[in-house]
């Protein structure tokens, strides 16, 4: 048996809803080629190939396979797989994820497990666990697609949220690395009572926003007062470039899940590819800059 799984890009927190709300991105991901073998086999080319770990108890896609098939209750099946990157390793574009759920996916196929959402999202969450954190903000939207709510990670619910505006993101990522786990140790402990129901009013605002197609109120919900302001200076150039992407139109500029990845949230193509070329010249040359849209499906099987 051999096949391919697209797994998309993500932006978690989406700025104000940390470790809760995550959006999919359309024509940014990796794409992984599997093969049932006798033992296991890594292989990998593209973006940051030569820092995947090629063993197997240090890959998310054979540890969430494995994981899954311990759920699942079966024998795992060895596999090859011959992982194509095009997101950045500590991105902040969602990769370990993206891992963690093709191989989930994969082991699901292989098994002929038939529909089972829940058992690939926590086959998911163990090996996104390990390499990032017990978060499903990147793992929900990358294997649902669109806008995801995550109601509470422990019982695996999720909320879907539509999108009712016509969405343009603009995708930069400077040439450096953040690990999420760095970036979390930056975050404030505590909160005052104050500052929290600041943060709950600008993320609800922001998924009502969307979901009612409410473009006047959307730049109040890309507000993050908790994790951005913490977070801010490990992007050098961040403030200057939020402030040119609001001057050249976006709805918010925010960065995506721990960065070092940012995005901008844009009415049409055309201000999107303004806010581009504005925070290129911001971050420099050897940034990667993208320019896409919410993708509506998330990881997707094909022959």
């Amino acid at each position: 048996m051999k096949f391919s799984i697209f797994a998309p890009g993500t932006i978690g927190n989406v700025s104000s809803g940390f470790d809760v709300l995550g959006l999919a991105v359309d024509g940014l991901g990796d794409t992984f080629h599997f093969e049932a073998a006798d033992s296991y086999s890594i292989r990998v080319s593209g973006r940051d190939a030569a820092d995947i770990p090629l063993d197997k108890a240090q890959n998310a896609v054979t540890i969430a396979s494995e994981a899954f098939y311990r759920l699942f209750g079966r024998r795992a099946q060895p596999f090859s797989v011959h992982i194509d990157r095009a997101l950045p390793m500590s991105g902040g574009l969602g990769s370990s994820a993206a891992s963690s759920v093709a191989g989930a996916l994969a082991a699901a196929r292989f098994a002929k497990a038939g529909p089972c959402s829940n058992l690939i999202l926590q086959a998911a969450l163990e090996a996104e666990a390990l390499i990032a954190g017990p978060h499903l903000d990147n793992i929900a939207p990358c294997f649902y697609g669109g806008l995801t709510l995550v109601q509470d990670s422990e019982a695996l619910a999720v909320y879907p949220i539509p999108i009712q505006l016509e969405l343009w993101i603009v995708l930069i990522t400077p040439p450096i690395k953040i690990k999420t786990k760095d970036a979390r140790e930056v975050l404030p402990p505590t909160l005052t009572s104050a500052q929290w129901s600041k943060q709950m009013a600008h993320c609800t605002t922001l998924a009502v926003a969307l979901a009612r197609g409410d473009a006047q109120h959307l730049a109040f919900g890309l507000t993050d007062t908790y994790a951005e302001p913490a977070r801010a200076s490990l992007i050098p150039g961040f403030h200057k470039a939020q402030e040119l992407a609001k001057s050249a139109g976006a709805y918010g500029f925010s960065m995506s899940g721990s960065g070092p990845t940012c995005f901008a949230l844009c009415p049409n193509k055309t201000i999107a590819e303004s806010v581009g070329r504005a925070v290129l010249g911001v971050f420099g040359p050897k940034s990667s800059l993208h320019i896409v849209q919410p993708r509506l499906k998330g990881a997707e099987v094909f022959t």
